[in-house]
């Protein structure tokens, strides 16, 4: 298989199968069980991209093998105290999060393994051991489910993934710490590797933030249906939006003609997202009744239809990050994150006294102010005119079309949904395009 193949496998693998767990437990757990560990687990997710992430990609940015004492060092250190700091709340107020504060320092511990396989190109490694890793802690957590441990399974796979997936990575990196660094070596990585730990953080901190502020204002019932909700959204962008990401990078930053390449990815970005977003919205209901059961999809269909928006505008803006990322100008990245985070923590504070499905919607309204900021300014930093945005607006208009149409329709199986729904909408992008020119 090719390294682009295992790449697949890797990512796929790391959604696939926690989702698939997941979605089981839904069968057996009730939403306030749900919600008791999304919340307890919501401080895990929030800071687990320092080391998973961060710290891999500071391995391959910084180059030097000599400073992966340092970076080692770094990352215990970061890890130890985020650990010690969930520990003592999770000793106060929850006896999963005391359990699960112990993932941080596991993380960190195996943070530099995980960069050296990945600037090595052991995709092949990687995917394996993903597999063998999420596969062994699911069996585990199945297990547990049908002896009756309840929520507590969830979190023996988090605890039992991150301790095989550290082991297997120490082992097949085939390195360790020869010496204790000093503070001046440390000194000198600390910047870069702050502004790598910090992009990541900003741009995986919405999601979490709002699940611990749900559940913490709103109490667990509501905590599982938003998590429910919140899932799905993620296993939707990740099995529809991630091949295209992965092959829009390296494409741009090879591009001799940026403008017509990007159009290129933004119109095959704008088919699949419309098609899927629109489906998602009309079939909410029938989707999470065949994941998570009717009694669950209930609750959970509203604050799904409500973070629809969210999952294709991060769609849409794709491929304008990622040429801008390979143009290097990730401080416009960064600040877009930044500013999404501000504004979801802004708009989603009144929105808790209501209902989750509201806390959906500041989301949503958070993600849309940020995508007109950023959308122009990208534009502008690109050097392309207003026309760059054109190519996404046939799709737009055909996956709206589809999907009123299929809202009037009368109740019908999911097959049949999606099937009415391709069927209506591969026609209306066949559409002269000049005829949606004169709309724009």
């Amino acid at each position: 298989m090719t390294p682009r193949g295992w790449s697949f496998v890797l990512n796929w693998s790391r959604v696939g199968i926690n989702a698939a767990l997941f979605l089981a437990a839904t069968r057996v757990l009730t939403l306030a069980e749900i919600g008791l560990f999304a919340t307890a687990f919501a401080p895990i997710r929030l800071t687990q991209g320092l080391h998973k992430a961060g710290v891999a990609d500071a391995v391959i940015v910084l180059r030097r093998p000599h400073r992966l004492d340092a970076l080692f060092a770094l990352s215990v250190g970061t890890g130890g105290a985020l650990t010690a700091l969930f520990m003592a709340v999770g000793a106060w107020l929850s006896p999963m999060l005391l359990v699960l504060g112990a993932i941080p320092l596991i993380n960190s511990l195996g943070g530099v393994s995980e960069g050296l396989l990945r600037q090595r190109l052991h995709l092949r490694t990687l995917a394996l051991r993903t597999l063998a890793a999420q596969g062994i802690a699911a069996g585990l957590a199945v297990c547990l489910l049908a002896t009756g441990f309840g929520a507590w399974a969830l979190v023996a796979f988090a605890l039992g993934n991150a301790v095989l997936t550290c082991a297997l990575s120490l082992v097949l990196a085939r390195w360790r710490p020869r010496h204790w660094p000093t503070q001046r070596s440390i000194s000198l990585i600390l910047p870069k590797t702050a502004e790598i730990g910090g992009r990541v953080l900003l741009g995986t901190a919405q999601m979490p933030l709002a699940q611990l502020a749900v559940g913490l204002s709103l109490g667990p019932v509501a905590a599982g249906a938003f998590q429910i909700a919140t899932r799905m959204l993620e296993l939707i962008e990740a099995l529809t939006l991630s091949p295209l990401r992965f092959v829009a990078l390296p494409q741009l930053s090879r591009s001799t003609t940026l403008r017509q390449d990007l159009h290129s990815h933004l119109r095959h970005t704008a088919r699949l997202a419309a098609w899927v977003w629109a489906g998602t919205f009309v079939a909410a209901p029938q989707i999470l009744a065949v994941a998570v059961g009717p009694t669950h999809a209930v609750a959970a269909t509203p604050v799904l239809r409500a973070l629809v928006l969210l999952g294709l505008l991060s769609a849409l803006l794709m491929p304008l990050t990622q040429a801008l990322t390979a143009r290097g100008h990730t401080g416009l990245v960064l600040r877009r994150a930044a500013l999404s985070l501000g504004l979801s923590a802004v708009l989603i504070a009144p929105a808790l006294l209501l209902s989750p499905v509201a806390a959906a919607l500041a989301l949503c309204a958070a993600g849309t102010l940020t995508a007109l900021w950023f959308m122009f300014r990208a534009l502008d930093t690109l050097r392309l005119s207003r026309a760059g945005l054109f190519p996404a607006l046939p799709p737009l208009l055909a996956g709206a079309a589809m999907g009123i149409t299929l809202m009037l329709c009368p109740p019908m199986p999911l097959l049949a949904q999606i099937a009415l729904g391709t069927a209506m909408y591969l026609p209306l992008l066949a559409l002269d395009r000049p005829r949606f020119r004169s709309l724009a």
